[in-house]
C-alpha cells in the first residue's frame, strides 16, 4: 500500500511482481555539482515507517554534502581526529585511494564505508570509535551486521584496502599487535546468484519491437550492450558518441569507451575479403542504428537529448518495454535486460570458440579472471567441448548468420 506522503526525493513504483519498489534519487541540480550520492533502491513494500527511516539516511548523507559545499573552508572536527569515520573520509580524499580507484566506482565506496560508519555495535557507532580500537572481533562483530551477502564482502574487501592503505600514513593512530584487523575476518559461504542472459534472436526481437514502439534508442542500447559489450552503465552514461561511429577518420569502425576499466575500443565493421568482395560484420546492428533518432550527441539519450545518466531509469525504461512486448507476443524471452543483453554476447564469444585473449580483446576486460565470469555455461558450449573431446568437433561457421554478409564485389 502507498503512503499518503512520500519522504523528500523519493518515489515508487509498480514491479513487474506486483510489489511496491521504492527508489531514493539525487536531484539533478546536486548531481550537477559533483555529490556522490546518485540514487539507491530503498526497499520493496515498505511500511511507512520503514520507508522514512530508510530515506533518512539518504536525505542525511546530501545535507551533510550540502553543508559542506556550501562552507568548504570550515575548519575541521579534530575531537573526531582519529575515529573511523575520520579515517574513511581521510581516506577518500588521498592519492592512494583516488590513484587506485576508478572514478566510476568511488561512490561505491562511500556507500559502503558510510554503512560500516553507522553501524551501531554495543558500545555506540562504529563511525565514533577510534581506529586503535578496532580488533579482530569487531571487525567480524561489523561483517555480522551484513552476513555471508555481496554487501558484506565488499565492507571486508574496502575495509581491508583502507587500513592497508592508510596506516604507513598515520601508524600512530593503528593497533600495533593486529596491522590489518580485517585479515582476521572469515567470510562466509553463499551461493552466488548467476545472472542470466539473452541470445541474438532475443535482442532483435527487442530491437524491432521497440523501433516500432518509437523507441529507437533503447533498441541501440540493447545492441551496444549485445554486439559491443558495453556496460549499461557506460551506455547512460554516453559513453557510445554519434561522433564515434564510423568517424571521417575511421570510417569502418565504431569508436567506443568502456567507463570502468577507462579503455577505449575500436571495433571493425566491415573487411575485405581474398575475392575482394565487402563484408560486413554487424549489418542488423547497424540496421538499428539507422532507425535510431539522434536526439543528442549520444547514440542512446532521451528525447530532449539529455543523457539517461549514471541511475537505473536507462534499464527500468528497457525491461518496461520488454514487458510490453512481451505481452504483445513480441518477445520470446521470458526476462530481458540490459545486463543480460551484455552477459549474451560474453556468452556467445565462447560458443563461437574463440580463445580467452581474443574474447578479452573485444570486451576490454584487464583481466583473465573479471573475463571468465561473464560467459554462461549453455548446452552449445558442453555439447561442443564434448565433441572436440572425441574428435568429432568441426570447424565453426565462418559468420554467424545474422553476420558476415557479402555485400559488395570490389573490380
Amino acid at each position: 500500500m502507498i503512503p499518503v506522503t512520500l519522504p523528500q526525493y523519493t518515489s515508487f513504483k509498480k514491479l513487474a511482481s506486483g510489489a511496491t519498489g521504492y527508489y531514493w534519487t539525487c536531484p539533478t541540480l546536486y548531481r550537477k555539482a559533483g555529490c556522490p550520492y546518485l540514487s539507491a533502491p530503498l526497499g520493496v513494500n515498505l511500511s511507512e515507517k520503514e520507508l522514512h527511516d530508510a530515506a533518512r539516511v539518504w536525505n542525511d548523507r546530501l545535507e551533510e554534502w550540502r553543508r559542506q559545499k556550501a562552507n568548504p573552508l570550515q575548519e575541521p572536527d579534530t575531537s573526531r581526529y582519529g575515529t573511523v569515520e575520520w579515517l574513511v573520509n581521510a581516506y577518500l580524499k588521498h592519492s592512494s585511494f583516488t590513484e587506485r580507484v576508478a572514478e566510476f566506482s568511488r561512490p561505491d565506496y562511500r556507500r559502503v564505508l558510510d554503512r560500516v560508519c553507522d553501524v551501531r555495535l554495543e558500545k555506540g557507532r562504529v563511525g565514533d570509535a577510534k581506529i586503535a580500537n578496532i580488533a579482530v572481533s569487531t571487525a567480524e562483530k561489523i561483517y555480522e551486521q551484513f552476513g555471508g551477502t555481496r554487501m558484506g564482502e565488499k565492507v571486508v574487501t574496502y575495509c581491508k584496502a583502507m587500513w592497508k592503505r592508510m596506516k604507513p600514513h598515520h601508524p600512530e593512530m593503528f593497533r600495533v599487535d593486529t596491522p590489518n584487523p580485517w585479515d582476521g575476518v572469515t567470510l562466509k559461504r553463499r551461493k552466488k546468484l548467476t545472472k542470466g542472459h539473452v541470445d541474438r534472436d532475443a535482442v532483435y526481437q527487442f530491437a524491432d519491437g521497440a523501433i516500432e514502439k518509437g523507441r529507437g534508442e533503447l533498441a541501440a542500447a540493447a545492441v551496444l550492450a549485445f554486439e559491443w559489450l558495453m556496460r549499461p552503465s557506460s551506455i547512460g552514461a554516453g559513453y557510445a558518441p554519434w561522433t564515434g561511429y564510423r568517424a571521417s577518420d575511421e570510417p569502418d569502425k565504431i569508436r567506443l569507451k568502456h567507463r570502468k576499466t577507462d579503455e577505449l575500443a575500436l571495433h571493425p565493421l566491415e573487411f575485405v575479403d581474398e575475392d575482394g568482395g565487402l563484408v560486413k560484420l554487424y549489418e542488423d546492428a547497424e540496421e538499428v542504428l539507422s532507425q535510431t533518432p539522434r536526439y543528442g550527441t549520444s547514440i542512446v539519450c532521451k528525447k530532449n537529448g539529455v543523457l539517461f545518466g549514471d541511475g537505473t531509469f536507462l534499464a527500468h525504461e528497457v525491461r518496461e518495454m520488454a514487458d510490453l512486448l512481451r505481452s504483445e507476443g513480441k518477445l520470446d524471452a521470458p526476462s530481458f535486460s540490459l545486463d543480460k543483453c551484455r552477459h549474451g554476447g560474453m556468452t556467445e564469444l565462447e560458443e563461437s570458440g574463440l580463445t580467452e585473449g581474443q574474447g578479452r580483446v573485444l570486451s576490454k576486460h584487464k583481466t583473465a579472471a573479471a573475463y571468465r565470469g561473464y560467459a554462461k555455461e549453455t548446452e552449445k558450449r558442453v555439447l561442443e567441448a564434448t565433441k572436440k573431446r572425441f574428435g568429432h568437433s568441426e570447424q565453426a561457421e565462418k559468420m554467424n548468420k545474422n553476420n558476415g554478409r557479402k555485400t559488395k564485389k570490389e573490380a
